[in-house]
Parts: structure tokens; sequence; C-alpha cells
């Protein structure tokens, strides 16, 4: 890649994991450019699993739109159907399309499972750990049935095991006596996990460790990050938003409540039934407790959690995962986790724009919409802003 002008500022809108991983990235691989800002209306915030401590006393409060502070996060593959596959062909257009959008998707997601599985062991102080991920579908896909042991599903190495009919079998006579849906598909992979908290603390530390700077400031529109910025020098904006601050008719917010309770998990653990709903366990590292989850409401903007959908939500762990705790007496809750994820219908999108300020044609590269999944396309995201910021420069240094 073309090194960016030295006399040239990239200014990063939003402090999300999105946001915070550009900035590493750009920091990496732009050695040469003469600043990197990130401005947000709100920065990483400790664990609430240290609400005794000062620091986080001090702390502000968190809104449910600054959603990487409310995430799992954990990686869970979404498998695909490639282009050369006997089915494909008998696809609609609009299905071929949602089939385009997970194999991008799954580019992004690999990549990312590279990078942070290596930092688990690196740098364990991260708040990242690789674990077993373990899958109960009660309505698999094809795409899922397809799948065979020994397959690549989470990436390189990732010990894939469809469980047998015997084991699921054994599974479904366990749950009878809860009345619960029976599981059609079922398996377990290497993956990894995230303490969120810990995670984007990190990664706003190794920033500013390499000189970066914040600007904290609330934003109504991309063009209001040069006020913010008014020294800033032939600035390209990259946009990590989330929702975009942009007019986008296909972003959407998706609420989702979780609870975060301090008994510790061994394993991520999804179950998928049969009528669409989803429960989870998805433990935190460094002691972080274990998210209980969780819902996926389009377009609701309630930012409070509800207490019908805690209990739900702890019931559901109790009667699909009775190895953790027998009854939901047992969590010992810390807190209700609602955040709203910006969603983008057809994907996240990572592309070069232009914003006209004042007269003036600025550059911008979007890098918004992931919805519940910014922490698995974190790295891969950042890497193809760096290809479209670089790409830029390369345009530029022609005219």
């Amino acid at each position: 890649m073309a090194s960016i002008s030295s006399s040239q500022d990239v200014i990063i809108v939003g402090s999300g994991v999105i946001g915070l991983t550009t900035a590493c990235t750009l920091q990496r691989r732009l050695p040469n450019v003469r600043s990197i800002t990130v401005v947000a209306s709100e920065f990483p915030s400790p664990s609430p699993m240290i609400a005794d401590s000062p620091r986080y006393s001090q702390a502000l409060p968190i809104s449910a739109d600054y959603a990487s502070m409310w995430a799992g996060a954990h990686y869970r593959p979404i498998p695909h159907l490639p282009a050369s596959h006997p089915r494909y062909g008998s696809l609609t257009s609009q299905q071929q399309g949602f089939q385009s959008q997970l194999a991008n998707e799954y580019c992004l997601a690999t990549h990312t499972a590279r990078i942070m599985k290596h930092l688990a062991r690196a740098t364990p102080e991260a708040g990242i750990e690789i674990m077993p991920g373990i899958e109960y579908l009660e309505t698999p896909p094809p795409e899922n049935i397809a799948l065979k042991s020994g397959d690549v599903y989470a990436g390189d190495d990732d010990h894939f095991r469809v469980y047998t009919s015997a084991e699921m079998e054994a599974l479904n006579k366990r749950d009878a006596h809860d009345g619960t849906g029976q599981i059609k598909w079922a398996c377990e992979y290497e993956t990894y996990v995230v303490n969120v908290h810990i995670y984007c603390a990190w990664l706003l530390q190794q920033f500013l460790q390499g000189g970066g700077k914040t600007a904290q400031k609330h934003l109504n529109s991309i063009g209001e990050a040069l006020q913010a910025v008014p020294e800033a020098a032939c600035p390209i904006i990259v946009n990590c938003s989330g929702t975009g601050l942009w007019d986008d008719p296909k972003i959407k917010v998706i609420r989702g409540q979780t609870v975060l309770v301090r008994n510790q998990y061994h394993s991520t653990i999804t179950r998928q039934c049969a009528d669409g709903t989803w429960s989870f366990l998805i433990p935190r590292p460094l002691g972080g407790g274990t998210i209980v989850g969780g819902t996926k409401q389009v377009s609701d903007s309630e930012t409070c959690g509800r207490p019908k959908e805690r209990q739900t939500l702890l019931e559901n762990a109790v009667k699909y995962f009775p190895d953790f705790v027998s009854a939901p007496k047992d969590f010992d809750v810390v807190q209700d986790n609602v955040g709203r994820r910006p969603w983008r219908e057809g994907g996240m999108r990572i592309e070069m724009d232009e914003l006209k300020q004042d007269g003036v044609k600025l550059p911008v590269v979007h890098a918004y919409g992931a919805g519940g999944r910014g922490y698995e396309l974190s790295w891969g995201a950042a890497e193809q802003v760096c290809e479209l910021v670089g790409r830029y420069s390369r345009l530029q240094s022609r005219l």
C-alpha cells in the first residue's frame, strides 16, 4: 500500500470496536500520516464487575447506543453457500445476494479470528480467550446440514466436529422432561470470546501509546467531526459511527438485552429454537462473569432492561444448559445489558464516498452497520478500510 501524505490527517468517527480497531490498523499501516484522531461522544468504560472500585464509580454512564460496551462478545460463524455449490443456481436473486453477503462476512470474520486468536495467545491481558464453541440448532439450514466433521467452520485449525446422532439423542433425552424442542443438528469447534471492557480499553491504550489522539464530542453529522479537530489538514474521514450518521435508508437498530452474571461458564454455547428465539452463554475472560442472552428486537427503541425479559433469559439458560446452575435464583446477577446494535440491511458498508462541506469535497471512507457482529468482523473490516484509504492516496498522488 502506498504511504499516505505526511501532511494529511485522518479523522475516525466512532470509538466502538470497529473505530478503535481501524485506528490501530491505520496507525500501523500508515506510519507517515501526520495525525490520526478518534472523535466520539463516548469512550471505553470500566467493567461493571468492579462496581465497588473508585474507578468505576467515577465513570460516566454508558448509553445503549454505544453498542460495543454491551456486546457479548464471541465468534459464532454463519455458513454460506459458495457460488460453485450445486444449489446456488436455484436460489432467487435476493437469496444469492444474501449468500454473497455471508461470503464476504465469512472472509472478514476468519481474518479477524486469526488475529484475535494470536492476541489471545500473545497478549492475554487484552481480554481475549480461546475456548470451545458449541451450537445446538432445532431448525438447521441446509448449509449447516451439509457440513461434516473436519470441515473448516470458524477458520483454520478450528477442530470442527459435528455431533453424532447418538450424542444428539442423548441431549434430547436429557431435555425431554422440560418440554423443549428437539435438537436436529449440533457441533463444537474452537473459537474465542472477548471481555469487551478490557479489550476496548486495551485497543484505546495501544492507539494512544502509538501517538494517536482523541476528541470527545457528540456529533449529529459526519461534517461536525471537522469542528472537533479544527487543526486537521486535508483530512480523510473514516466513518465508523455505527449507524453511519448518514442518510442511509438501509440502517436499522436492533435492541439486544442480555444479563451479566458473576457465575463463570466454561464454553460459549448457543441454542437456536424452532420458534426463532435464541439462548446463549458467553463467558468473559479474566473473571468477567458470563453473558446470558439474548434478544434481537428490530426497531425497538427501549434502552432500559425489562425485568420480564431478564427472567425469561435466566429461565431459558437453566432449561437449555442445566450444567451451569440449577435454578434462576442461583445466578449472581450483576446487571441487565441493553445495547442498540446498528444493523445495515445488505451487510456492513465499507466503501469510499465524499462529503461536501462549505463548498469543499472531503473524502470519506465508510465502515458501519455491522449489527451484532462488530467484534467478529473488526480486523477484517479495518484492513479493507486501509486498502480504501491507500487507494485514495495513490489516486491523489497521480493528480
